[in-house]
């Protein structure tokens, strides 16, 4: 299997930059100051996480075993090669394990939580080398493209620094915990897949380094997939990202017809909506109480989608209604950040409430960046 891969382009200037090569630069706008502290703050976050994972990963190990020397010329323990038996890439498996601080002594218990620290290192990494090349000149596709694997592999870093967090709380196999996990290990994969695709048509130095920083990375995340479900109550995933078991679950409650009334048999909801959720889903939308009103004349709480966003709190465990009048909302690319927890948007009806964006391909940008609304 392939996940879209970034492959070496034909330009002749290979996968390093220099500076002497004018043909590849061009007049585009460096990033801004603002773009800067965030790029220089996401470098740091990423260092961080790089000494975090590999100081976890030895104290995991080091309460049980005495530490080892350096697994230069070591072959794989049985429990090693057990636990990369049962991946796509396994003998990629073996070699990063291998070079991973404790993996000799691990059990291969202790594995799984070492593929997680491993590849969350690795991406980590990614990220980190990867902002460090923000500064050279780009146009504007290859800039959109570019902005958009730092988004990606910032939103990878956090997904995989919760699943760790996970992994670590699950010694009894908490069914909801494993369904999260799977749900943001998959959206790694689907994090390459769009960064990747995103230089699908473009060639340059800016790719063939964007590519050398990616390397691999798929390839960890897939055996992580693996690793972590055959060591559940699931089938046995063997790294494939697609038809998870959150998917099926879905599919087999709906086959239950689980309906949110008793006497509605249009309305149908899974049986992880909440009774309350169901509850508010039913209401009209005069009796649902808003917390921030949308109306373009000026009698809500704000005028724009953008200020809501702006406006609802972040990491919140309490629910956020945003309802948005009646009316039209030419908005330039809504993204409602991982810190707005908890939105909900509600309007008037179809053909009442419309949002709409300006933004195409035509204007150098990548599709990533053309969503009128997006997460």
């Amino acid at each position: 299997m392939g996940y879209g891969r970034l492959q070496p382009s034909s330009d002749p200037g290979g996968s390093s930059f220099r500076e002497d090569q004018p043909g590849h630069a061009t007049s585009a706008p460096q990033p801004s100051s603002r773009s800067r502290k965030k790029l220089i703050l996401l470098s740091v976050l990423s260092f961080a996480l790089i000494i975090a994972s590999a100081v976890s990963a030895v104290l995991l190990v080091g309460l049980k075993t005495r530490a080892v020397g350096p697994t230069i010329g070591h072959k794989p323990t049985q429990a090693i090669s057990r636990t990369c038996s049962k991946t796509l890439y396994p003998n990629l498996c073996v070699s990063s394990l291998l070079n991973f601080p404790g993996s000799l002594t691990a059990s291969e218990q202790d594995l799984v939580h070492i593929s997680f620290n491993m590849t969350l290192q690795h991406f980590s990494r990614a990220l980190y080398f990867t902002s460090g090349i923000s500064y050279l000149q780009m146009d504007p596709h290859v800039r959109s493209a570019f902005d958009d694997c730092l988004e990606l592999l910032d939103d990878s870093v956090d997904a995989l620094s919760r699943s760790l967090g996970s992994v670590l709380l699950l010694p009894g196999g908490d069914i909801n915990k494993r369904e999260d996990v799977l749900t943001w290990l998959s959206a790694a994969l689907t994090n390459h897949d769009t960064c990747s695709e995103g230089f699908e048509d473009l060639n340059g130095p800016v790719k063939d380094q964007v590519s050398d920083k990616l390397k691999d990375l798929s390839e960890l995340v897939s055996n992580c997939l693996a690793i972590f479900s055959a060591g559940g109550e699931s089938d046995d995933f063997s790294g494939v990202p697609i038809q998870n078991r959150r998917r099926r679950l879905l599919s087999s409650e709906e086959e239950e017809d689980d309906t949110w009334g008793e006497n509605d048999d249009d309305d149908i909801a899974p049986r992880w909506v909440s009774r309350e959720t169901r509850r508010l889903l039913s209401l009209p939308v005069p009796h649902i109480q808003a917390d921030i009103i949308v109306s373009k004349d000026g009698t809500g709480t704000v005028k724009t989608i953008a200020e809501a966003i702006k406006k609802a709190p972040e990491n919140s465990d309490r629910r956020t209604i945003i309802y948005v009048r009646a009316g039209r909302y030419e908005e330039s690319n809504l993204k409602v950040g991982r810190k707005k927890r908890n939105l909900m948007f509600i309007g008037d009806g179809k053909g009442k409430t419309i949002i709409t964006g300006g933004r195409n391909v035509f204007d150098k940008l990548t599709t990533f960046h053309t969503a009128s609304f997006g997460k």
